[in-house]
């Protein structure tokens, strides 16, 4: 069962193991989703019309889970129960629908989580909310086909009174679509601006709100002008690529510099060598973004003595801070492993092994499965050689044609099992042992070590392109001094 982007945020937000009351839950998507992927134990599935709740009641009978469910034909919250639920989810109606709905529940400003998706009428919830008892937490603006929508976290207390601006766009945040969502509040200021223009009798009063409003509104856009930090760029790469999905050896995540240090230029790279920071210090990057850790295993000590004590002493003497997503990256979806299938024209791209879903719903797993027209394995490796702009590669021929392939960036070669069991009939990764080898000829498995460095370096366009798109007024640059390691003669 998939959920809407809209929903899927929302869920996200849903403390695991709460207890649920889902107000005006239509179909009953989000209960269902939320129980069947574990999050919680037990929900209230409540709207005004029988037809919405009996579409819910069915289903949680598609999924039989009707009795980890509680259906209620009611009013807003009016035939739920304080002590039954500490979480309350109200989405999809108009903020003053909301405001009525928590008007008759004062219950919900004690020890309550509220996670409100109001459709129409903000800056009236918002003021509603802050003259009421209520205080907003938090607000995520999620894009759902061409459209914006606002979720708040909000729970019973007081905040500081808002200014005009504040109440059509919330308060001041570093939310990935927060520049568009201010674009996107600015015209309809100057909608209702135009239209008390043209009005026969403008209301003043309403002129000079709307023009409190764009003079805010301009303020909040220049504040996102300012310079990115490196902490907001880890933030960003966190919700692309968690960084608690990373192995339990891995050692991924903001590894050198200060997290508020400003960033104008970011350098890409497999890997952070001496010629990489270099590279960074004549470009004037402060930020180095990189797939492997810079610092790895049991280093103890950061002196010119070693490689890694260089590298960071120069990193830090330069004031370039280091970002570094490892399996973490490996594993997201996006990340290194979509990207080599992607890079090597495969289809019907699916997971060669599911090892959860993330905060956010989303499938991870290192490794990917896919599909390429049937052809002879020779003319296939060849093609992946280039694809990949490898120096060489090696390959064991399982006696099948390619057309199935499995694809694990860097050193997968224990997960041949994972492929057989799909029915792959090749395999790419790379750093492939001896006796990988005689296993993959033994089980008719055609398996090619495209090497390393290019089976893992096609994320750099990848981590580039995130980059660019969320902070494009950093100058983002993938290294040009780091390449394959060896050749073959």
């Amino acid at each position: 069962m998939e959920l809407t982007p809209r929903l899927q945020a929302i869920a996200s937000q849903v403390p695991v193991g709460a207890r649920v009351a889902d107000v005006g839950t239509d179909h009953g998507y989000l209960p269902v989703w939320l129980l069947l992927n574990g999050r919680i134990d037990w929900a209230i599935a409540a709207d005004l019309r029988e037809g919405p709740l009996n579409h819910a009641k069915k289903t949680a009978q598609n999924f039989g889970i009707t009795d980890q469910m509680s259906f209620r034909l009611c009013d807003g919250l009016n035939g739920i129960y304080p002590d039954e639920v500490d979480t309350v989810v109200i989405a999809g109606m108009g903020g003053e629908t909301i405001s009525s709905i928590l008007s008759g529940a004062p219950w919900t400003k004690r020890e309550t989580a509220l996670l409100l998706q109001p459709m129409t009428h903000l800056p009236e919830l918002r003021h509603w909310l802050q003259c009421n008892g209520y205080e907003i937490l938090n607000e995520q603006t999620i894009r759902e086909g061409k459209r914006l929508y606002s979720i708040w976290s909000v729970r019973g207390g007081t905040m500081p009174p808002m200014s005009p601006a504040e109440l059509w766009a919330g308060r001041s945040s570093k939310d990935p679509l927060r520049r568009e969502y201010l674009a996107y509040m600015r015209g309809k200021a100057e909608r209702a601006m135009r239209g008390q223009k043209a009005a026969s009798a403008p209301d003043l009063a309403m002129i000079g709100e709307l023009e409190a409003v764009l003079s805010g509104l301009d303020q909040m856009e220049g504040e996102l002008s300012t310079m990115t930090t490196v902490g907001e760029v880890f933030t960003f790469l966190q919700e692309k690529a968690p960084f608690e999905l990373q192995a339990d050896f891995d050692n991924s995540g903001f590894l050198v510099g200060r997290e508020n240090a400003a960033v104008s230029k970011i350098l890409v790279s497999l890997d952070i060598t001496e010629p990489v920071v270099q590279e960074a210090v004549k470009q004037g990057a402060q930020l180095i973004v990189a797939h492997h850790p810079v610092i790895f295993g049991g280093t103890k000590t950061i002196t010119d003595q070693t490689e890694t004590g260089r590298i960071v002493l120069q990193m830090v003497e330069n004031g370039i801070s280091a970002i570094c997503a490892h399996t973490n990256l490996d594993a997201a979806g996006g990340g290194v492993n979509e990207a080599l299938a992607l890079r090597l024209g495969l289809t019907d791209i699916g997971q060669l092994h599911q090892d959860g879903v993330d905060r956010q719903g989303r499938p991870y797993g290192i490794g990917r499965v896919g599909l390429v027209p049937e052809q002879p394995l020779y003319d296939f490796a060849m093609a992946v050689k280039r694809l990949l702009s490898a120096n060489g590669i090696r390959l064991v021929d399982g006696g099948r044609p390619a057309h199935k392939i499995a694809v694990g960036g860097g050193a997968c070669a224990s997960m041949m099992g994972d492929a057989l069991a799909l029915g792959c009939d090749t395999f790419i990764t790379s750093d492939v042992k001896y006796n990988h080898f005689l296993e993959a000829k033994a089980f008719g498995l055609n398996l090619i070590d495209a090497g390393h460095f290019p089976t893992e370096n096609v994320v750099c366009p990848v981590l580039k392109e995130w980059l660019m798109q969320r902070f494009p007024q950093v100058t983002t640059s993938i290294s040009q001094r780091h390449h394959e390691v060896f050749s073959y003669l």
